[in-house]
């Protein structure tokens, strides 16, 4: 479908829009979801998307600078990326790790579906990040991304306010740190330290 055909419609299936966006059908449902997309039901219960919103979201996309793809198993050496649902907690991180290595690159996410695909487009080598959150929560992003040898490039640091027994009960993978709130930002500075 080129720009054309698109100025030609008003909406678009949930299919159509996956593809015109080369994201996943359940990208594109997350996205409605979360108003990223407009979108309403027919009758039938299927979801229509606003040829508007979808134009936008291909505007923005293509104002921002694309980051340059980096074969699987590599990282870029420059970026952190924190993740956490709370936007404090967030601006805290980012002015202590910007404070401490001011030539790095922060990126952030409140969820853990943006910092998947955040990880998969940027290749950070650090990641901080909360456990409870929305969507998907840091167990589960960890859990990914052990699975997966392509992220063995990534260091992972945790930090919670969960007690040690909730989190060993939920389980992440052996060897990450987990700092627990408020922050040790001295032992928090050093492992970023380590892992740049």
């Amino acid at each position: 479908m080129d720009a054309v055909e698109l100025n030609k419609m008003s909406e678009l299936t949930t299919r159509q829009t996956a593809k015109l966006l080369n994201v996943s059908v359940r990208t594109i449902q997350l996205w409605v979801e979360n108003g990223t997309l407009q979108a309403w039901k027919t009758a039938g219960g299927h979801r229509r998307i606003s040829v508007g919103s979808v134009q936008q979201l291909l505007d923005e996309k293509q104002s921002k600078q694309t980051p340059i793809p980096r074969p699987f198993g590599s990282s870029n050496k420059s970026t952190v990326l924190l993740v956490d649902d709370d936007q404090d907690t967030l601006l805290l991180y980012q002015m202590l790790v910007s404070s401490w290595y001011p030539s790095l690159h922060i990126e952030t996410a409140t969820n853990g579906v943006d910092a998947l695909v955040k990880i998969g487009a940027m290749r950070p080598c650090v990641l901080i990040t909360d456990l409870q959150m929305p969507q998907l929560d840091g167990f589960a992003i960890l859990d990914r991304l052990q699975n997966n040898e392509q992220y063995d490039f990534l260091t992972p640091i945790v930090i919670s306010g969960m007690s040690d027994e909730e989190i060993n009960a939920r389980g992440i993978p052996e060897g990450v740190p987990v700092l627990h709130k408020p922050i040790p930002v001295e032992e928090l500075k050093a492992l970023i330290a380590k892992a740049v």
